[in-house]
């Protein structure tokens, strides 16, 4: 039995509502039980997709209390949550692939 293995990340976006703005959260699942993750591809086509869910999530990212888009640290964000959700195992394995292009 195959099990599907995903992460949810969220990144709370300050929304344009007015002049005082409010807070809005978005978010987007990542499967990863299909890849292996100690490989480079495997990180490598996780790594994709985070990019697709964050440019999803970040769409409309804003500075708090600004009209300036802040696309960049939406994504960092969203990554940094990715690998934070993912199970410590997982997590291992993602990083050993990682450490392999370090050598």
């Amino acid at each position: 039995m195959k099990v599907l293995a995903s992460v949810t990340v969220a990144c709370v976006l300050a929304a344009a509502a007015g002049a005082a703005g409010a807070a809005s959260a978005q978010s987007a699942r990542v499967s990863f039980g299909d890849l292996d993750l100690s490989t480079i591809s495997g990180a490598d086509a996780f790594d994709a997709r985070v990019d697709t869910a964050a440019r999803k999530v970040c769409r409309g990212a804003r500075r708090t209390g600004s009209a300036i888009t802040d696309r960049e640290a939406c994504r960092v964000a969203v990554q940094t949550e990715a690998l934070a959700s993912l199970p410590s195992i997982a997590r291992a394995d993602y990083a050993s692939a990682r450490r392999t292009l370090d050598l």
